[in-house]
């Protein structure tokens, strides 16, 4: 046989590695020919030249790329440092070879090419080791450093930091590849050195969530119309969307995370496409791609209809999670369907990511494959409810006959004149000709000013006011108004500002489509502190769709023996409290006052969304999705009728206004019948008959669910 010597590159300090080729062992027939194969012999020695016993060898082949899930057997070298890779076929292979001893780690890194039978004989040299370290720039999910024909699989942590190491000094070609769908780059670097930040490049379709800044709203839903984030509730039978931050934050985080923030689940999770009754046709919808590692299978799903139900159809798969970061893209063609989806009428309304009981999943850069932002905008439908500027004396009638609860029957402004509002001053300067001073100066004075807000507002006769332009109304002045007005907002965006409006024994009012916010605070002055004081024995009050913000004590309080009062489809947010039912007993005893109060929404308040002392209050189909303390406080004698609300937190009623270190006062209870009232986060419905109270009128009443959470969240206010 030919003797050939075959040149390697070596990658230790001062490492020549040339193997001599004796006589042929043996061969196999193959498929398609003969396979020749050859034997490796080394003897592995220390710098000093020694041989280096027991030391750990490994024969990769040099286009091996580790799956970082096996391990790679090392061989040991017997005491003489030797060591033998028997029936070797021909091609290219990488030897690596490592010795620990004392806490002192040495080795090296050589290439071989075998192309004939025989035996592949030398010796190599042991060095010192180093690391190579880099940054993958965070926000490109996860992502996996690997070098060929070595048993490397390096993820960064959450910050994009990582470190591959055990390298002898050398030059490596690394590979950093996307377990995304962001592609590959090839990085050359030398053992010792630091890697500058790299980036993958663009994702390939359109990113519904990459969790860097989760909030628990996706970018789909931001076209689409609301599409947030849902787990199911406590019962695990309701979806919950994951409304708020607290709630992002538990499925959420960079714990066990790479290259950024990524989601943590064991039971379900999954996201609204856009809005929740909405199912969309995206016929260029090809791939699913996801990032994903844990344990179990994970049961992916393209879904629409109502959850656990014989409605929910779609398309759905499995795939085996592992321990390492792992990409999938699933094609939508390859899903099987269930239910009564329809290949020839595709339509989805949530992606939807479940595993067994026991099992974790970590998912990451969740993506629609041949879909992007033009493509939803295609698709999407506006869906908000506007209204119209009205025309005549029919509207009103029909706005009135809309009104329920205890206010069913307000008249308002009927019967009255119209009243359009022509400026959204309040009071104007004007000089004073009849106080003139000693050097012919007129002093100034502020009048009323025409077609304002307060000048509708104010007069004795039943008054339907209308606005002729959306604008900023602002009372530089409490308001003080007269019965028998209807404020009507409709067709337009107007805001009131300042110092609020108070009612004095007044009856027949309907606040309908306005925005209250921005108040005027006058130390000692309470009643600047309210955008709505409903009091002093005021009755057949209705305020329909509107909203208050910012006011930041009590946003709107119904006392003093105020009756029939409903507040319907309206929202409160940003402050300690959003309606106060009532006075303390000290100041005034509540007995007769009456409050309904159904689809409105509480978010962002302090204390409590609703803080009852006294009278009888019914509230139903509320969503109260963010209170510091209740949702509501029902105290003082008050009885409360409470049922299929939305409480957004487990601790939602409470019954006693005050407590001695941490004991409930008992004068200070109140009364509650509580029924069919829907906890996202887990809770119960207090027991109790609200001391015999029940509402006596009519009215229609919704289920408590995620359906109703999000009807109300999105049309509560103005329209």
């Amino acid at each position: 046989m030919l003797n050939k010597l075959f040149k390697l590159s070596a990658i230790s300090s001062g490492l020549m590695f040339a193997f001599g080729l004796s006589a042929c062992t043996d061969s196999k027939t193959a498929a398609g020919g003969t396979e020749a194969e050859s034997t490796i012999a080394l003897q592995v020695r220390l710098a000093d030249g020694t041989p280096a016993a027991k030391a750990r060898v490994r024969l990769l082949s040099e286009d091996y790329l580790s799956d970082g899930t096996t391990d790679v057997e090392w061989t040991l070298s017997d005491d003489k440092g030797r060591v033998e890779f028997a029936d070797v076929t021909l091609g290219s292979y990488v030897v690596e070879a490592r010795r620990t001893q004392k806490d002192e780690a040495v080795g090296a890194v050589s290439y071989v090419s075998v192309n004939s039978s025989g035996t592949v004989s030398d010796s190599m040299k042991l060095g010192e080791l180093a690391t190579i370290e880099g940054y993958v720039t965070p926000g490109q999910g996860p992502s996996v450093i690997r070098i060929a024909g070595l048993d490397r699989f390096v993820v960064p942590d959450s910050a994009g930091h990582f470190v591959v190491d055990s390298l002898p000094v050398g030059n490596f070609g690394l590979r950093i590849e996307s377990l995304s769908n962001r592609g590959m780059i090839s990085v050359s670097a030398d053992a010792g050195t630091k890697v500058p930040a790299v980036s993958l490049g663009a994702p390939r379709g359109f990113a519904v969530e990459d969790f860097e800044s989760f909030s628990g709203i996706s970018a789909s839903g931001k076209i689409l119309g609301d599409g947030w984030w849902y787990a199911l509730d406590a019962d695990g039978k309701n979806i919950m969307p994951l409304w708020n931050k607290e709630l992002a934050s538990s499925y959420s985080g960079s714990e066990g995370c790479a290259s950024g923030g990524c989601a943590r689940m064991t039971d379900r999770l999954g996201f609204l496409l856009g809005l929740y009754d909405s199912a969309y046709a995206l016929p260029k919808l090809d791939t699913l791609m996801f990032s994903a590692r844990g344990t179990g299978k994970l049961r992916v799903s393209l879904a629409y209809g109502d959850v656990n139900t014989d409605s929910e159809s779609g398309w759905t798969t499995e795939v085996q999670l592992g321990k390492v970061w792992k990409p999938y893209a699933i094609a939508v063609a390859d899903m099987k369907p269930f239910g009564k989806a329809d290949a020839k009428n595709f339509k989805l309304s949530r992606i939807d990511f479940k595993v067994g009981e026991g099992d974790t999943l970590f998912l990451d850069d969740v993506f629609l494959g041949g879909v992007n932002e033009e493509s939803l905008k295609e698709v999407a439908s506006d869906n908000s409810i506007y209204t119209t500027y009205p025309k005549d004396w029919s509207e009103h009638d029909a706005l009135i006959a809309s009104a329920d609860g205890y206010a069913k029957g307000v008249t308002g402004g009927e019967g009255g004149e119209i009243c359009v509002v022509t400026t959204t001053d309040d009071y104007i300067i004007v000089e004073d000709t009849t106080n003139v001073d000693s050097l012919g100066n007129a002093t100034t004075k502020a009048v009323l000013a025409s077609g304002s807000l307060r000048e509708c507002a104010t007069k004795d006769t039943a008054v339907w006011i209308l606005f002729e332009k959306s604008g900023v109304y602002h009372l530089g002045s409490p308001l003080r108004i007269k019965s028998n007005k209807t404020f009507d907002g409709r067709g337009r965006d107007i805001r009131i500002t300042g110092t609020g409006i108070l009612t004095e024994m007044t009856s027949n009012l309907i606040f309908e489509n306005i925005t209250f916010s921005t108040p005027s605070i006058y130390e000692k002055d309470s009643t600047t502190r309210r955008a709505l004081s409903i009091h002093n024995v005021s009755n057949k009050v209705w305020i329909d769709h509107c909203t208050f913000d910012e006011y930041p004590v009590v946003q709107l309080d119904v006392k003093r023996g105020s009756h029939d009062v409903t507040i319907s489809w309206s929202r409160f947010e940003n402050a300690n409290t959003g309606i106060l039912f009532g006075l303390e007993p000290e100041l005034y005893k509540e007995g007769d006052q009456t409050l309904t109060l159904h689809h409105n929404y509480f978010a962002n308040m302090s204390f409590s969304g609703v803080f009852a002392r006294g009278g009888m209050l019914h509230a139903y189909n509320n969503f109260f999705m963010d209170v510091g303390h209740f949702g509501v406080e029902c105290t003082d004698s008050a009885r409360c009728y409470l049922e299929k609300n939305i409480f957004n937190k487990s601790d939602a009623v409470s019954i006693y206004r005050l407590w001695n270190d941490g004991v409930a006062v008992d004068t200070t209870i109140g009364f509650v019948y509580m029924k069919d009232n829907w906890y996202s986060a887990g809770g119960d419905d207090l027991p109790g008959l609200a001391n015999g109270y029940k509402p006596e009128y009519k009215y229609e009443i919704e289920d408590a669910d995620a359906s109703l959470a999000m009807k109300v969240k999105k049309q509560a206010g103005p329209r």
